[in-house]
């Protein structure tokens, strides 16, 4: 374990002999966070200090990507929400503005209507917001009402680092008139790692990667009917100034019409997009522009690419643009495969991009676990989004239908209902470490005892870290504990 302030930390146990150098990093990294930006190779930090970033701990279990080192609030206080408000004592927004190294656990369940953005900054990092603690149906993040300061997107996670999101929905419900509104950005920031979230409705992209985002990893979530004219899934290269590392894996991009997702990085950029599924796109696929220096060096592995009612006749899954084109792409696709109808045609490369493609990765992978494009259809198709599911990720999942075969599907311009939630009671914590009392002796863990950050032996996952794992997977299997 490394204790810096009160802080803890815990090491691979292979990695102990880093122990000095990772101090030295992780005081480095809280006094210079602006000027990190993360890579799997050795880098040097604040007066030659040099570490590997998988000398971290993962932010999690089976956490994969580039972004799996964010380490979060690992270490830190764990706080309860106890209310659906927007702000005041007891709300998610006390939370995430609060300071140091964090957890926000939910006591409630239910929709927080928010009246401007919950933004992570560069002065409170180091978050976690665990949904899968939420009872019942678990939580919903929302806008009905236009912001007067345009802060309507519901989060934003900005120049900061360390940030752990599970298990919310986000859906924002204003108007298609309402422009530029995302269901969640992350802007300028390093090691986030975004997993099992749900969104739909926005009137820009579901999800974006903004400027110098880097160490990235949006894993297992649900992007759906962004709302036209401007319906987009995700743009992950979003006026980078710098080469980036991201990774999205496992994800459904659902009734979008285009940016299914849109790539437009730096040369020595790593940017990896594996096993997920893009279903009833109209237009565009996976769009790639290389206006910045080098070009984008892009994977494709392993994706199925399937049309709906929405699609046009004859798309490109992959689709380089000559757009201010600054050098060429660099594209490595493989083990990809698409469905259509019989009246429509998705072309896996279109022919003025068949010059670009490459026959190993521009970067190797960081993903250690890739499956079959069949395998991640099932797997996106059941594992997929916040859970417990909500009856418009259910219903969307339902409609998009079994591997080879037609699905429904459609483009809205407009909002829908969000649908009823399940109260629920929340498990009980009499020591309030976050852990359930019913689980911890099976941990562990002491009733009675807040002894979230211990672990059995130095080195392991800490009792809350192996909690939040098992939660998330009770969750997914429709379980929740007393």
């Amino acid at each position: 374990m490394v204790r810096i302030g009160s802080r803890v930390i815990a090491l691979r146990p292979s990695k102990l002999q880093y122990l000095v150098s990772f101090s030295s990093r992780l005081a480095a990294r809280l006094i210079f966070a602006s000027l990190l930006m993360f890579s799997t190779s050795r880098v040097s930090i604040a007066a030659g200090v040099a570490v590997e970033a998988h000398d971290l701990q993962d932010a999690f279990p089976g956490a994969e990507g580039f972004g799996r080192t964010a380490q979060g609030g690992r270490g830190g206080a764990i706080i309860e929400v106890t209310n659906v408000d927007d702000a005041g004592a007891g709300s998610l927004r006390a939370c995430v503005d609060a300071k140091g190294p964090r957890n926000c656990v939910f006591r409630v369940s239910g929709v927080i209507q928010l009246k401007s953005s919950l933004t992570v900054r560069k002065d409170n990092a180091f978050l976690s917001i665990l949904g899968q603690t939420a009872p019942g149906g678990g939580i919903v993040l929302s806008t009905d009402e236009p912001n007067a300061e345009k802060r309507d997107t519901p989060l934003l996670v900005k120049n900061t680092h360390d940030v752990v999101i599970r298990h919310l929905r986000i859906r924002p419900r204003l108007p298609n008139s309402v422009n530029n509104v995302d269901a969640l950005t992350v802007e300028d920031s390093t090691a986030v790692y975004v997993d099992h979230v749900s969104t739909s409705w926005a009137t820009d992209e579901n999800i974006n990667a903004h400027s110098d985002t880097t160490n990235l990893t949006i894993a297992n979530s649900i992007f759906a009917e962004g709302l036209n004219k401007h319906s987009k899934c995700t743009l992950l290269g979003s006026d980078p100034r710098a080469p980036q590392n991201i990774t999205f894996l496992k994800n459904l991009c659902l009734s979008n019409r285009d940016r299914n997702p849109d790539n437009n990085h730096y040369g020595q950029s790593c940017i990896e997009i594996i096993n997920n599924v893009f279903f009833n796109a109209r237009s565009e696929w996976g769009e790639v522009f290389s206006q910045f220096p080098g070009g984008t060096p892009i994977s494709y592995v392993g994706n199925y690419f399937k049309a709906g009612p929405s699609t046009e006749e004859t798309t490109y899954a992959i689709h380089s643009k000559e757009i201010d084109k600054s050098q060429d792409p660099q594209i490595y696709e493989t083990g990809n495969i698409s469905w259509a109808p019989k009246s429509k045609s998705i072309v896996m490369v279109a022919p003025e991009t068949v010059p670009y493609i490459v026959s190993t990765p521009p970067c190797p992978l960081s993903v250690k676990k890739i499956i079959s494009a069949s395998a991640a259809y099932e797997e996106v198709s059941n594992r997929s989004g916040a859970f417990p599911r909500d009856k418009l990720d259910s219903d969307w999942i339902a409609g998009m239908g079994p591997d080879g075969q037609a699905g429904e599907g459609r483009m809205v311009n407009k909002p829908g209902e969000l649908p009823p939630l399940d109260r629920g009671a929340a498990y009980v914590d009499s020591d309030r470490d976050g852990i359930a009392d019913s689980i911890e002796a099976e941990l562990g863990a002491k009733v009675g005892v807040s002894d979230a950050w211990s672990m059995k032996e130095e080195g392991e996952w800490s009792y809350f870290d192996e909690f939040m794992q098992w939660l998330s997977e009770e969750r997914i299997a429709g379980r929740y504990p007393q």
